[in-house]
């Protein structure tokens, strides 16, 4: 039976990609035997362990998860001896293997064109599990980043670059297995020279190239769009102990009935109404808490504005509150304020949030998922309806940043018929405080690394 791409999922350390294709390929590397007096064999011994390759192009929708790895594999940490080995997991339609490290990353930089990256993960292990056909489609609310949106900014020792036509960001690793006696599975690898450049397509033919080179560094900044709708289709009612609404209907984006009763507490016993009598007749009382209501996630970055337009219709009691929020609950289903809380009020409401993190909650950065509550608060009584909803990303900043500082080392010019002159510049980074790392080490019979080289800065 034949399968299409729509049957096989792929996830890396368990984040599903949004992969154009895939390829998944395994090596295992056998040596023939020969006899005394004999030419050719029929029989085969492994040599090493198995050698396998991912490799996939996919989309980019925000700060990308595997330009992560470019300093978080390989690395020593702290300045210790300590080489941190970070592997990746991968899974292909249930296909799966736990041994992987990013050998080559690249993002090529087109005009108007999606934003697409390529990975290649090597891993040192047998494939598990079975193929599993598990039809999907791809989420409909993801925005692919174009570079119709991007910012290039430059800074050339030799020469002015004012218009960038297209490019490339690319990263190597070299990653071998160190394999000990009776092993089939690399308890260790060794990681070697990693490089990173930058290519790119200019406007200006000119030759200026000093033989030790000249300094530039290039930086592309990807955002999405201004003024873009963000898909906030539906509502749910908070779980316990926020469920406090004891009328809550929804109708798409729209919230049609939405009751808070509850403005005091509860008793375990129901016969008792306040706290005095319930606790005196050896009840317990609950204390009211918030009645809250959360939308549907979309894509939040640090520092972006959204405004949000609706209706609202008040029946008795006061208004909501509205607030932008991390779209995962922490312990006893409480949300991390990303924003100041806004009151909303009778009749038409437009109210811009600033994703900021409010108090202790944690840092937005950038691709992560965000959504709105709305609420009333413990003693509010309230009975209303919100229509027309409009969430609306006003002000965005860059989801994702390719940097190259270093050293331009290459110029290519070239003509043909009919078409402008083009040269191509290619720049290598020549030095990044995080990008220090041990060349080689040794392994001890108790699995411990040895530096033998000093630390080398790329």
């Amino acid at each position: 039976m034949f399968y299409s791409a729509s049957n096989a999922k792929l996830k890396v350390n368990d984040h599903e990609i949004l992969a154009s294709n895939a390829q998944l390929s395994l090596n295992a590397r056998v040596e023939p035997n020969y006899v005394a007096g004999a030419r050719h064999s029929r029989t085969f011994n492994a040599s090493n362990g198995i050698e396998g390759q991912l490799n996939f192009n996919y989309y980019l929708t925000g700060a990308d998860y595997f330009k992560s790895f470019i300093t978080g594999q390989g690395e020593v940490k702290d300045y210790s001896a300590e080489v941190v080995d970070n592997p990746i997991s991968g899974n292909f339609g249930g296909l799966n293997f736990d041994s992987g490290y990013l050998a080559s990353y690249s993002v090529n930089f087109s005009p108007n064109a999606p934003a697409m990256a390529s990975a290649s993960v090597s891993f040192f292990d047998e494939l598990k599990g079975t193929f599993v056909s598990a039809p999907s489609p791809p989420p409909s609310s993801t925005e692919v980043l174009n570079f119709s949106n991007a910012v290039v900014s430059s800074v050339f020792e030799e020469d002015e670059v004012d218009n960038f036509v297209e490019g490339t960001f690319n990263y190597n690793s070299n990653v071998e297995a160190v394999y000990l006696a009776g092993e089939t599975k690399p308890s260790r690898v060794s990681f070697g020279v990693k490089s990173i450049n930058m290519n790119f397509e200019i406007d200006n033919p000119t030759g200026n190239l000093p033989v030790s080179g000249s300094a530039a560094q290039i930086e592309v900044a990807l955002k999405k769009f201004n003024n873009v709708d963000m898909p906030v289709t539906s509502w749910a009612l908070r779980g316990s102990p926020y469920n406090l609404y004891s009328t809550f209907d929804t109708d798409g984006s729209s919230i049609t009935s939405a009751i808070k009763t509850n403005n005091a507490g509860e008793c375990s016993n129901p016969a008792y109404t306040n706290q005095t009598d319930c606790e005196n007749n050896g009840g317990t009382w609950t204390p009211a808490n918030y009645a809250i209501a959360d939308s549907s996630s979309f894509v939040v970055n640090d520092g972006e504005q959204f405004k949000i337009d609706f209706s609202l219709t008040i029946n008795t009691g006061p208004a909501p509150k509205i607030q932008l929020i991390s779209s995962n609950l922490l312990a006893g289903n409480m949300g991390e304020g990303w924003s100041n809380v806004q009151g909303a009020g009778a009749g038409v409401n437009s109210i811009t949030l600033t994703a900021s993190p409010v108090g202790d909650a944690s840092v937005i950065g950038t691709g992560n998922y965000g959504m709105i509550q709305i609420y009333n608060s413990t003693s509010e009584a309230a009975d209303w309806e919100l229509s027309d909803l409009k969430v609306t990303r006003v002000l965005t900043v860059p989801s994702e940043l390719f940097a190259c500082s270093g050293v331009m080392q290459s110029r290519n010019i070239a003509s043909a018929v009919g078409a402008p002159i083009r040269q191509t510049i290619g720049i290598t980074q020549s030095n990044s405080a995080v990008n220090q790392l041990f060349v080689a080490y040794l392994i001890t019979p108790m699995q411990e690394s040895i530096p033998i080289d000093v630390p080398v800065l790329l």
